[in-house]
């Protein structure tokens, strides 16, 4: 009887220094990094139509209300950004009473509620979006088709036309009627996103699209699908001269170091490399500082962990030039922070979206409807730039052209191959 008590005593002595090194290894890995500890318990959202939502105006009200509550509890910028919950939960409601009769209606309240968090990262998951086979480049303020598939061709669109009109309406007119729907953490996010919607709806089946081409006004039905975009390589090599290395990282989701690591040997010995990062939407963290490693030359401390970034063996030697713009978002963001803040790299282009996380969790409505928002206080980076609310400014501030756009040159790369040539 004994013997078996002290058997019992270690076998509980054992299980407790076990969870007493679990707890402390899940302490010092939030600290290092909270938003990997977030990611591990989070569930994947569940993307729900329109259709799915309530359909009457009592089940509207009770899911409505549960999401306000869950959000004003939550959402950790409003403060930070002048909202007033009760306000936004007095005028939403009064919307939903007067003016909302369908799901289809309660869907859009939703989508324009969570663009007026004005945040990044702030949206509800929705399926169902009908998409016409391509996503216009926005460009002074104009819209325009850059190599388009082969399913807008089909229905008469070609590269280079220039979007006018959609039903009907005026570009302008368009933009300034349809950036309500949109989330951003900055004025130019969210008026880039809307544009890049444009060819997308929830709700209709078939746009009227009119386009410039040359001297010709042409209108030109489209009908929207319920397939996507078409995937591309998520990362990209050119040897664009002798001395001048090219890489672009579209993603910074799962498989992209591999992807990097793969076609890095072929530039690493170069003297000058462009890194690409234009239109990367993020992913995650963890991989952008990895990639980090290839290209920094000292030791940096992480603009989001308690961490410290370390230049690999065979980080990259010669001078590195990072393009970005107003796409380059969330973990994409915080790779260019990064290499902004190391002195080591020159930034050109425009300046990113703004946003670098600050703690997205996913909720559900009463109804089913996940949701996305910020739940991290307000932070900065150890040298002090704000992690959300105002974009990297690049060194050489370059915008795309249309002039250069219509004859095919890349603005801002070529101003870094002038650059790199000076």
């Amino acid at each position: 009887m004994k013997r078996t008590s002290i058997i019992i005593l270690k076998v509980f002595a054992g299980l407790l220094a076990f969870l007493i090194i679990a707890i402390v290894s899940l302490f010092i890995l939030a600290r290092c990094n909270p938003e990997l500890i977030q990611r591990l318990f989070e569930e994947e959202p569940d993307y729900i139509s329109f259709s799915a939502l309530p359909h009457d105006r009592d089940s509207m009200k009770a899911d409505f209300d549960g999401i306000h509550q869950i959000v004003a509890e939550n959402y950790s910028l409003y403060r930070q950004k002048g909202i007033s919950m009760d306000s936004l939960h007095t005028v939403y409601s009064a919307r939903l009473r007067d003016s909302v009769k369908t799901s289809d209606d309660y869907g859009m309240m939703l989508m324009e509620y969570f663009a007026d968090l004005r945040c990044g990262h702030a949206c509800a998951f929705f399926s169902g979006e009908h998409f016409g086979g391509a996503e216009p480049y926005y460009i002074e303020g104009r819209l325009f088709l850059n190599h388009p598939g082969d399913y807008i061709r089909k229905q008469g669109f070609l590269d280079k036309d220039e979007i006018i009109a959609i039903n009907g309406k005026p570009i302008p007119t368009w933009m300034a009627e349809n950036i309500k729907y949109h989330e951003g953490s900055t004025a130019a996010q969210r008026e880039l996103r809307t544009a890049s919607a444009a060819l997308a709806s929830y709700t209709d089946t078939l746009l009227n699209i009119t386009v410039a081409r040359g001297s010709d006004t042409i209108s030109i039905p489209l009908p929207l699908h319920a397939k996507g975009f078409p995937n591309h390589n998520i990362c990209e090599r050119k040897i664009l001269s002798d001395s001048i290395g090219y890489i672009a990282i579209h993603t910074m989701r799962n498989g992209i170091v591999e992807a990097f690591d793969s076609l890095y040997p072929s530039v690493k010995n170069l003297p000058y490399l462009i890194v690409d990062i234009r239109r990367n939407g993020g992913g995650n963290s963890m991989n952008g500082e990895k990639l980090c490693e290839y290209l920094l030359k000292q030791e940096k401390k992480h603009c989001l962990y308690d961490k410290t970034l370390k230049p690999r063996d065979d980080a990259f030697p010669g001078k590195v030039f990072l393009l970005i713009d107003t796409r380059t978002f969330s973990a994409a963001e915080s790779f260019a922070i990064d290499l902004w803040e190391s002195g080591e790299v020159v930034l050109i282009g425009c300046p990113t979206g703004g946003d670098t996380g600050s703690g997205p969790e996913i909720f559900q409505s009463p109804s089913g409807l996940s949701f996305r928002i910020a739940t991290s206080e307000p932070r900065q980076t150890p040298k002090g730039f704000p992690l959300e609310g105002q974009g990297v400014p690049p060194h050489y501030n370059v915008v795309q052209t249309v002039k250069d756009f219509m004859a095919g040159i890349d603005t801002q790369l070529e101003f870094a191959l002038r650059l790199i040539q000076k």
